[in-house]
C-alpha cells in the first residue's frame, strides 16, 4: 500500500527532528567540554604565543610591539640555541631507549608467567607516581654528601661524586629518571600491540619454515607498525618538552649546561619575566614539535603501503614426495 503526500511528510519531519535532536544532545555534550578547553588551555596557549611578538619585561611594564626581534634574538643568542638542540638531541635519546625497553618489557610480558598482571602494574607504577615525589628518592640516592651512591662508593674506598657539578653525570641521571618514568606506559602499549597480531600470520610463518627471529622480524614488527607510530609520536612530544626532570634533579645545572628549552621558557616567564621571549620560545617550540610529528607520521604511513612480509618459502619432502607450501 502506498504512503500518501501527509504520511511522507509526517515522516520526513519526524527524521528532520531525530536529527536535530542528536545535534541538540551532542551540542549539550561537547560546548561545556569546549568552553572549559578555551578557558584553562586553548585561550592561555593562544596569548602566550602572541606575547612573542612584545617585548613585555615584567608585569608592571607596557607591552610593546615588535613584530619578530624575539625570534631573532631567539636564534641569534647561544642560551637559546643550545637549549633547542639540547632538548632535541635529548628527547631523542629517551624516546629511542624507551621505546626499546618497553618492547623488550612487553616481550617479557607477554609470556605465560604466573601473576603477570602482577608484575605489569609494577611496571605501570612509575608512570603515575607524581615527578616531584619519584626526583626526590632520585635526590636522595644522589646526594652529594649522605646520598646512598656516594655511601656506596666511600664503603668501596672511592672518593664521592659531585653529581649537581657534572654536565655528563647530570644528563646520564635525566635520561635515566626520563627512561625509568615512561617505560612502563610505552611496554603497556606495545603488550596490547603484540596481543592484536593476527595468530593465523605465526601460523603461516611456522608453516613456512621461519624461526622465532623471522616471525619476529617478518610477522610481529610489520604487525606493530600502527603501535610504533602512535608510541613513538606521543613519546616523543612528551620527551622533547622535558622539564620537571631537569628542574628537579640538576636545576639546569652546572651553568645551565643541561638547560633544556622548556626549562629556559619557566625560568623567562616566572624567575626573570620575561614574557616576550618566553612567549616567542613557546611559538617555536610549538612549531617544531608539529613539524616532526607530521612528517613522522606521513613518512610511517607512506612506508607502512610499501610494507610487505618477505618470508621465503620451504620446500618440505613427505612420504607421498615433495610439497611446496604456498606463502599466505
Amino acid at each position: 500500500m502506498e504512503k500518501t503526500a501527509e504520511q511522507e511528510g509526517r515522516v520526513s519531519f519526524s527524521r528532520r527532528m531525530g536529527g536535530h535532536k542528536d545535534a541538540i544532545i551532542a551540542a549539550v555534550i561537547l560546548i561545556p567540554m569546549f568552553s572549559f578547553w578555551l578557558v584553562v588551555s586553548g585561550f592561555p596557549t593562544l596569548f602566550g604565543f602572541a606575547l612573542g611578538f612584545f617585548e613585555w619585561v615584567g608585569l608592571a611594564d607596557t607591552p610593546n610591539f615588535i613584530w619578530f626581534d624575539n625570534f631573532v634574538s631567539f636564534f641569534n643568542n647561544p642560551v637559546y640555541t643550545d637549549a633547542l638542540w639540547r632538548s632535541i638531541w635529548l628527547g631523542g635519546l629517551v624516546t629511542a631507549i624507551t621505546l626499546g625497553a618497553g618492547f623488550g618489557a612487553a616481550l617479557l610480558m607477554n609470556m605465560p608467567l604466573f601473576g603477570k598482571g602482577f608484575y605489569r602494574s609494577i611496571w605501570y607504577i612509575p608512570a603515575v607516581t607524581a615527578t616531584v615525589a619519584t626526583t626526590q628518592v632520585f635526590n636522595i640516592f644522589l646526594d652529594s654528601n649522605n646520598g646512598v651512591i656516594n655511601n656506596i662508593l666511600k664503603a668501596l674506598g672511592k672518593d664521592p661524586i659531585v653529581w649537581q657539578y657534572s654536565v655528563g653525570w647530570g644528563i646520564f641521571w635525566i635520561v635515566v629518571y626520563s627512561v625509568w618514568k615512561g617505560v612502563g606506559g610505552a611496554a603497556l602499549i606495545w603488550l596490547a600491540g603484540l596481543q592484536s597480531v593476527d595468530a593465523s600470520l605465526y601460523e603461516a610463518a611456522e608453516m613456512d619454515g621461519a624461526g622465532r627471529f623471522s616471525k619476529l622480524l617478518y610477522v610481529t614488527m610489520p604487525g606493530l607498525k600502527p603501535i610504533a607510530t602512535y608510541i613513538v609520536i606521543t613519546n616523543l612530544i612528551g620527551a622533547i618538552q622535558i622539564y620537571e626532570q631537569v628542574l628537579f634533579i640538576t636545576n639546569g645545572g652546572p651553568y645551565g649546561q643541561t638547560e633544556v628549552l622548556v626549562f629556559r621558557i619557566y625560568r623567562d616567564g616566572f624567575w626573570d619575566f620575561n614574557l616576550g621571549m618566553a612567549g616567542a620560545s613557546s611559538l617555536i617550540m610549538a612549531i617544531i614539535v608539529i613539524t616532526a610529528t607530521v612528517l613522522y607520521y606521513n613518512w610511517s604511513t607512506k612506508s607502512d603501503k610499501q610494507t610487505t612480509i618477505p618470508i621465503k618459502p620451504v620446500n618440505r619432502s613427505t612420504k607421498g614426495g615433495s610439497s611446496h607450501v604456498r606463502n599466505t
